[in-house]
């Protein structure tokens, strides 16, 4: 089954267990999309309202194209979150290969290396997703219904949340990957990323006191 078809009681239980996923890649995938869905919130409380209907065409347009957006990230959100489990159990699978012959530690090892880029490139894709995702919540804390201000700054102090929480997830799998050519490389990015979503979610949190 599919965290998507999941009973929030049913994650919460999963997640309490010995068992290896969901774990805190598939959490940060959660918060994102609860990011997205509050985010989203606040679009369906502003279209078609009195307020909406006064705005330009151009204006309304705009909102609407965000509203659809916003959506469409919290199904994406939703995605990486599976994709994380999965490329996770794949990888936790290669730590049951036999190793017994010199071969077989070779390619054990290989499988290993490969399933661990695999199983750090979902939590990549979702920091940098919900990174994109600030933008929304601009326009949301901007076009949107003026009384749920703090709906969208709940979202943006969620997608921060899901940025630094896929960021360690990605920490953790580069631990073994020092070796590659592109680690130092994704390691900056990742840098910059988190540093970067700290300061957007303090700007949009900013709006309260306005």
């Amino acid at each position: 089954m599919e965290f998507k078809d999941y009973k929030i009681e049913d994650f919460i239980n999963d997640l309490s267990s010995p068992l290896p996923s969901p774990g805190g890649g598939s959490v940060a995938g959660l918060v994102g999309a609860l990011s997205g869905s509050l985010n989203s919130m606040v679009y369906s409380l502003t279209v078609n309202k009195k307020s909406f209907e006064k705005k330009d065409l151009e204006t309304q347009k705009l909102v609407l194209d965000f509203k659809e957006a916003s959506a469409k990230f919290t199904k994406k959100a939703l995605m990486l979150m599976e994709e994380d489990r999965k490329e996770f159990n794949k990888l936790m699978d290669c730590y049951k290969l036999p190793k017994e012959t010199e071969e077989e530690k070779e390619f054990r090892n290989k499988e290993i290396k490969q399933r661990t880029v695999k199983a750090m490139m979902a939590p990549k894709k979702l920091a940098e997703e919900c990174y994109k995702f600030y933008d929304n919540i601009d326009a949301a804390v901007e076009y949107g219904n003026k009384m749920l201000v703090s709906d969208a700054v709940c979202a943006a102090i969620l997608l921060n949340a899901a940025v630094e929480s896929a960021i360690v997830n990605v920490k953790i799998n580069l631990n073994s990957l020092k070796d590659l050519p592109i680690a130092k490389e994704i390691e900056k990015e990742m840098k910059e990323l988190e540093e970067n979503s700290l300061k957007r979610k303090e700007k949009i949190c900013s709006t309260m006191n306005n």
